[in-house]
């Protein structure tokens, strides 16, 4: 009998396999935090052929995605399997001379999500992610207005790991977050047979059909906090920048590996 699934785990039909192949659609909000952190220490978590710009810019951002996947329209129709969170550090920098970001700390609340990114070369772990939602109607909660605040938060393993706010002050058009870029990651898949890694390489995820809603910017505030697990305090903040509170939407049609030199 032939055992069938994209990833396992494998059974006759792969059905219950965790991840469907691409393309993967995803449609989410987003908070985010602009910083700079020590040029140095951020050059410290960039991979080769990544040159961090040299003011240490960074973006600490928060999402809340729903997601499908044209192979499993389970992914889509049950908020169980395809909505999720996150929070996620970039490194602003450019790769082969381009404009990129890399990403090497993220958190998600989500099986899906976690073994999706782990596959392209995020280096995922679980969280707890908290976020404002956005109302319309009401006195309940933040509207997308001048003076609204939008908070978000992530812990892990019981411990507050940041916190993020932004105090929306304008919808400016043409204005977008620092950063931009394609991601460049590293898949990594280590060897039962020693140290050598089975897998060590860097990844390129191709992207389509990107779009953007209404960006709003406002005063901002990020504060770190911290863990026996985890190592954000290489990134504390120098200084913090404007924050930014949008929609955003994009597919993943696949992607590529390059060696961990980058040359192609």
């Amino acid at each position: 009998m032939i055992l069938r699934g994209w990833t396992l785990p494998q059974t006759p039909s792969g059905r219950a396999a965790t991840v469907p192949p691409p393309p993967w659609h995803y449609s989410g909000d987003l908070i985010a935090v602009e910083f700079a952190a020590d040029p140095a220490r951020v050059a410290e978590l960039a991979p080769p052929g990544f040159e961090p710009s040299g003011d240490g810019g960074c973006s600490f951002c928060f999402a809340d995605w729903a997601s499908a996947a044209d192979q499993d329209p389970r992914v889509k129709a049950d908020p169980a399997k395809g909505q999720y969170k996150e929070a996620y550090v970039v490194l602003h920098g450019r790769f082969e001379g381009r404009p990129a970001g890399r990403v090497p700390y993220i958190w998600v609340d989500s099986e899906l999500s976690l073994l999706r990114g782990l596959i392209q070369g995020f280096p995922k772990k679980l969280g707890v992610i908290e976020m404002t939602r956005a109302v319309e109607i009401g006195k309940g909660g933040a509207r997308k207005a001048p003076g609204e605040r939008f908070t978000a938060h992530v812990s892990s393993l019981g411990r507050r790991l940041a916190t993020v706010s932004v105090t929306l002050e304008d919808s400016p058009t043409g204005a977008f977050p620092g950063g931009g870029g394609p991601l460049i990651h590293t898949r990594l898949w280590p060897s039962l047979e020693g140290e050598t890694p089975a897998i060590h390489e860097l990844s390129l995820v191709s992207v389509a059909d990107v779009e953007f809603g209404t960006f709003w910017r406002g005063k901002a505030q990020l504060e770190l906090g911290g863990s026996e697990f985890e190592e954000l305090d290489l990134l504390a903040p120098r200084s913090v920048g404007p924050g930014w509170v949008y929609p955003m939407a994009f597919s993943v049609t696949g992607g590529k590996t390059l060696p961990l030199g980058g040359a192609r």
